[in-house]
């Protein structure tokens, strides 16, 4: 009887350990993923910066270009304010959303902050993410559908160059959607550290800052 129920235990014990193993290794793989997905998405957060860089300095040219041209040679450039207005404007701002919230950037209602690294803050910021998912997601399909119905229009600006009109909605398109893999991939990650009960990740810089949760 004595052998029957010690290599029952032994069975248990075995069963267990193969069992913690395995979550083991499907935490570890679900930790492979998030990671290579975060390098991915902070890659092309990454080109965009430099797309916005660039935005930005031919920003500043045409309008330099402008104002020499009107004040010099009464000749002011009759195209500038469109692909400014429309087109560097849409790019500087849209592209720039993702890398600005990984860094922490965007403004934030610190009315709370006395709460953090309680689980109740925890909660309300998972919540807030999720909501602001919702909101990304509306913008995202409104531009996504002005943009395809312009194209299919061939609609332009009535103006000194007929600027198409569908470009910019496809920019803001793109930033929307790369700041939602952004927000989703902080918000999985909120998700899980608050399960574990462990630690709680905050954004900040190029840093994160790990604090437990009560």
């Amino acid at each position: 009887m004595r052998r029957k129920v010690r290599a029952h235990s032994r069975k248990n014990a075995s069963h267990n350990g193969a069992a913690g193993e395995f979550n083991t290794g499907a935490i570890g793989e679900a930790e492979g993923c998030m990671q290579m997905l975060d390098r991915l998405t902070a890659g092309v957060e990454k080109a965009f910066l430099y797309l916005t860089g660039l935005g930005l300095m031919a920003i500043m040219l045409v309008i330099v270009v402008d104002v020499v041209m009107r004040y010099l040679f009464s000749a002011p450039l009759s195209w500038s304010y469109d692909l400014i207005g429309m087109y560097l404007v849409t790019l500087v701002f849209f592209l720039a959303l993702a890398d600005t919230f990984r860094r922490g950037g965007h403004i934030k209602v610190d009315l709370f902050e006395s709460l953090r690294g309680n689980r109740l803050f925890a909660v309300a910021e998972i919540l807030c993410y999720c909501t602001a998912l919702v909101f990304f997601a509306l913008i995202l399909k409104q531009m996504i559908e002005s943009g395809v119905d312009g194209m299919l229009a061939g609609d332009v600006v009535d103006g000194a160059i007929p600027w198409p009109t569908w470009p910019p909605y496809l920019m803001a398109a793109l930033g929307v959607a790369l700041l939602m893999i952004r927000v989703t991939l902080n918000t999985i990650r909120r998700i899980a550290a608050l399960a574990a009960g462990r630690v709680y990740e905050q954004e900040g810089g190029n840093h994160l800052h790990v604090e437990h949760v009560e």
